[in-house]
């Protein structure tokens, strides 16, 4: 994977972002070749969509977490996650979003006090 910076216009300034490699397995839906992940979403994200990888945030969460890249920068929350069945880390993402670290599956969020 090649590591770079580029300039965001979403937050303004250079962030770190990585070219992932391809697939080397077979997935269950067609998966085009390299991706772009930036290695910055999370809270300084202003927008839904990223103006890089032309993807939602959830998206690029679920890209890092698909190709294993670090999401220490990104806000967690405890929760549990309906799709794998297992207490867990949760990456906010968006407005009330928020995706499981473990399968990277994006729902609805809300904290119950």
């Amino acid at each position: 994977m090649q590591v770079t910076t580029m300039y965001c216009s979403g937050c303004d300034h250079e962030v770190a972002v990585v070219m992932t490699d391809r697939a080397t397995t077979d997935a269950q839906a067609n998966v085009t070749g390299e991706e772009l992940a930036c290695l910055e979403v999370g809270t300084n994200c202003t927008g839904s969509l990223c103006p890089l990888g032309a993807a939602e945030s959830s998206d690029m969460v679920h890209r890092l977490i698909r190709h294993g890249l670090p999401t220490n920068q990104l806000t967690r929350v405890s929760g549990y996650c309906d799709a794998c069945g297992l207490e867990s880390e949760l990456a906010l993402v968006g407005e009330n979003r928020a995706s499981c670290l473990v399968c990277g599956t994006t729902r609805p969020w809300e904290a119950l006090l």
